[in-house]
């Protein structure tokens, strides 16, 4: 059973929330409390599992109770609810020590979702904390071997409604069938990430839930976080709200980061189109900085302005490649034209095909999977082929049964 403390200064509310929750085989009132400063000593009576926490209250409201609460080793994960849910005030209550944000009037369905997601990283932070603790180092302090490094591939423009979010998610799977590598796939769209609608995927965590110092180097929690994608690829979604993007910090995106590098063989990032500080510091990460633009002047000239951040940022050019998304004859534009225009080679050209790739992003099925032979999927695989050479066919064995045969791979990984 999941034991949940339930404080509210509203008796109504308190008896709504118990009757609501009275339903669930898994979850259990185990006491209420009418103000924060009753809840901590609640708290620390009852030892619950998680504290679902109101804001405004009497004597010590909902924030400073949380951050009292934090202070107490172990202190409960807490839940908070309030009608206010702008951006500030839910920042607020993550600083404060709160693991998830409610904004009322919320359905049963999003309360006890929250319940068990928060209890179960909780659990899983719990096991991973145990484990460090108990782990010793290899006498000496020698390292056991070198440490597997991972290729990042980061997916970025200038200017929005180029076909970003659409190439990254095709170039993770095409990574995934081309290489027969382990490919992740990170949307670091925070605020309007598109990954989870364009592959169909249905999962309840997102990078929000490792939002923490701790969960952000567990690897278990962040394997938990991961979706399952197409062609075996592993997907870590964006948070679901717009207001909690900027939860996310770099140290974060660094810790989490790491260890999916040391976990897969290649990492998609998909990034919004602007150069925040999590954008930087992607880029920073990145083993390759995928550029993406189109065949009309406002993409041009973001690219262009692109080109020059990253030289600023000192990008070597050999990191940086360019791909023209929607290449079309028809265009009042040319390669040459953009090349010219730019001062900087385009690595490849994706074909315009709207049918395609319409019918994919309507049906949430990718293109390179429903339709491998379409022009536009072999510009994908083009582009695969450009950021993992090729080298003569080597043998890769697989087990199949008690028997053993040998199968040509494509592409080996060149590892940085």
């Amino acid at each position: 059973m999941i034991r949940v403390l339930l404080v509210d200064d509203v008796p109504a509310t308190l008896g709504n929330l118990q009757r609501l929750l009275g339903f669930e085989d898994d979850i259990e009132v185990c006491g209420t409390a009418p103000d924060g400063r009753c809840a901590i000593e609640e708290a620390r009576r009852l030892r619950p599992d998680i504290v679902l926490m109101d804001v405004n209250m009497p004597h010590l409201d909902g924030l400073q109770a949380t951050e009292l609460m934090a202070q107490d080793q172990p202190g409960p994960p807490v839940i908070i609810m309030s009608v206010q849910g702008d951006r500030d005030y839910i920042r607020r209550a993550m600083q404060a020590g709160a693991r998830e944000f409610l904004i009322k009037p919320f359905t049963g369905g999003e309360l006890t979702d929250s319940i068990r997601r928060v209890h179960q990283l909780e659990q899983r932070k719990t096991a991973f904390l145990a484990t460090a603790a108990g782990a010793t180092a290899p006498i000496g302090g020698a390292a056991t071997g070198a440490s597997k490094r991972g290729e990042v591939f980061l997916v970025f423009s200038g200017k929005g409604g180029v076909g970003k979010s659409i190439i990254a998610s095709s170039l993770a799977i095409a990574l995934g069938m081309e290489t027969r590598g382990r490919v992740a796939l990170v949307d670091l769209d925070l605020q309007f990430g598109d990954i989870g609608v364009l592959l169909n995927l249905d999962h309840p965590f997102s990078i929000i839930d490792l939002a923490d110092a701790s969960a952000s180097s567990d690897p278990e929690l962040i394997q938990d976080a991961l979706a399952d994608g197409p062609e075996g690829i592993k997907v870590l979604l964006a948070p679901n709200s717009p207001e909690h993007a900027e939860l996310v910090t770099a140290d974060h995106l660094r810790s989490i980061m790491q260890e999916l590098r040391s976990t897969f063989d290649f990492i998609v990032v998909d990034t919004a189109s602007h150069l925040d500080e999590l954008n930087l510091e992607a880029i920073e990460l990145a083993t390759r900085v995928i550029l993406i633009t189109a065949l009309n002047i406002p993409a041009i000239k973001d690219t262009k302005l692109t080109l020059k951040v990253l030289e600023s940022l000192n990008i070597e050019p050999d990191r940086i490649l360019l791909a023209l998304n929607r290449s079309d004859a028809s265009s009042d534009f040319n390669r040459e034209a953009v090349e010219s225009n730019m001062h900087f080679p385009i690595a490849v050209q994706i074909s315009h095909d709207p049918k395609v790739v319409g019918g994919s992003v309507n049906r949430g099925t990718p293109f390179v999977t429903a339709s491998p032979e379409a022009e536009v999927s072999r510009s994908i695989r083009e582009l695969v082929s450009r950021l993992v050479p090729l080298e003569a066919p080597a043998e890769v064995v697989a087990v199949v049964g008690a028997g053993v045969r040998k199968r040509p791979r494509r592409f080996g990984f060149a590892k940085g």
